[in-house]
């Protein structure tokens, strides 16, 4: 008896899903495909959350830049799974790093190894130092360690100064000296070990047709197997859904679901989640005929730049996807407090496009043929040496309601990849 009880539940629950990301989309297509009716509600306009995109020249394009590597098993098992494999394609990448005027290629050991911006000895501890943590599996003793200590340390003062410490202000901004070094572990293990059997160069993957094609195919399944998706949803509170669903499982940033739940019945589980911070990211994509690099990465190690990365798109892809046009990003993370999400798009722009001219000369903005910017709160969580403490559990206190969100990814980094696995992951908790 009992079992048939159990059995008649899965069959039957009715599930609603906060948030149409990479991880509400995964769990909602994993339940459907189990016999849950599920509905998945999105505040915006469009699915994807931090993947989401938008159409340049007739084609899609992440709002954010997005690339794979030869270690997300997640997110290329589910390609697979959608029967969309043969639509990712590796592409051989290319680095630049950009230091006192100059650019330097960055791309293999070798570059490093040349790398004019420090002395030998200080490039061979870089290198080593590198390679180490590629090697070590043990990523749990870095947890209390903090990241700006560990790599002056382990590095050397010119190497820390030159290459570690613009990245984690440009990624952390105030915050970057209470990094953990988990976490840092986490971005150069991961992609140190990238590289296919045979290959000596990175190579990165991206579909044809975007990360979009993953998303439309998610939701083509979750409405075959009998859901729904509710776009502009207005999701006011948790108790609200509890009253029509069984189960509600939320996938947004810890802090706008602690916005959702009852303030005097949870104040101290809303305060935890209230204790993990997030930064935003600020986003300019433009197109142009002109090419301003042979780089597809270019890292920015100026503290004075106004943005962290510039990112050549097409030269990992070929620019004919894109109407034979160049397609270009400059990003940042700041707090939400900076002028970035406050003054106007325009003022951005310019601050960017100055900045770009300094280290490409023949930038000719007149070349620009359309630009846009996209302002993108809670896209990283500030990962500090007491994380681990932070992080919510997936099952809320709040009975039949879950939670599951990229702060709970740890040690590494939020990225689709992981947001699939988040997917699956409650996905099978909520069942149990």
């Amino acid at each position: 008896m009992k079992k048939e009880v159990k059995n008649y539940k899965i069959e039957e629950m009715k599930i609603a899903i906060i948030g149409g990301g990479f991880t509400g989309l995964t769990a909602a297509y994993r339940l459907g495909q189990k016999g849950h009716k599920v509905t998945v509600f999105e505040k915006s306009e469009n699915l994807g959350g931090l993947a989401g995109g938008f159409k340049i020249n007739g084609s899609n394009l992440e709002k954010a830049y997005h690339h794979i590597f030869r270690t997300d098993k997640e997110i290329i098992g589910l390609a697979k799974e959608l029967g969309l494999e043969s639509k990712l394609k590796w592409h051989e990448s290319s680095i630049g790093l950009y230091y006192e005027g100059k650019m330097y290629p960055f791309t293999t050991p070798k570059d490093m190894l040349l790398f004019g911006g420090m002395g030998l000895i200080d490039r061979i501890r870089f290198g080593l130092a590198g390679l180490y943590l590629q090697k070590d599996n043990n990523w749990q003793k870095y947890v209390k360690q903090k990241a700006v200590n560990w790599m002056e340390k382990m590095c050397g003062e010119k190497a820390y100064k030159v290459i570690w410490e613009p990245l984690l202000k440009g990624k952390f901004h105030d915050y970057y000296k209470e990094v953990s070094m988990a976490w840092m572990w986490a971005r150069i293990h991961t992609r140190g070990n990238s590289k296919a059997k045979g290959e000596n160069k990175e190579h990165l993957g991206y579909f044809d047709g975007g990360f979009q094609i993953i998303i439309d195919e998610l939701a083509k399944r979750i409405k075959k197997n009998g859901g729904e998706i509710i776009l502009k949803a207005d999701i006011k509170n948790i108790d609200d859904l509890l009253k029509d669903f069984d189960k509600v499982v939320a996938c947004v940033p810890s802090g706008a679901f602690g916005r959702l739940v009852d303030p005097k019945r949870y104040a101290e589980y809303i305060n935890k989640l209230d204790s993990i911070e997030y930064l935003g990211a600020v986003v300019v994509v433009f197109t142009a005929k002109q090419s301003l690099s042979k780089y597809y990465w270019h890292n920015i190690n100026d503290t004075k730049s106004p943005f962290l990365a510039f990112i050549q798109h097409t030269n990992l892809i070929d620019k004919k996807n894109y109407g034979n046009e160049n397609v270009y990003y400059l990003g940042t993370y700041v707090p939400h407090d900076h002028k970035f999400f406050n003054v106007d798009e325009k003022e951005v722009v310019s601050e960017f496009f100055d900045y770009l001219k300094k280290i490409f000369p023949d930038f000719d903005e007149k070349e620009i043929t359309s630009k846009f910017i996209f302002r993108l709160k809670n896209a990283q969580h500030i990962v500090t040496i007491d994380y681990p403490d932070k992080i919510p559990a997936y099952e809320t206190p709040i009975k039949n309601v879950y939670l599951a969100n990229f702060s709970q990814i740890f040690p590494e980094d939020r990225g689709t990849n992981f947001a699939v696995k988040e997917g699956n992951k409650i996905a099978e908790i909520i069942q149990k």
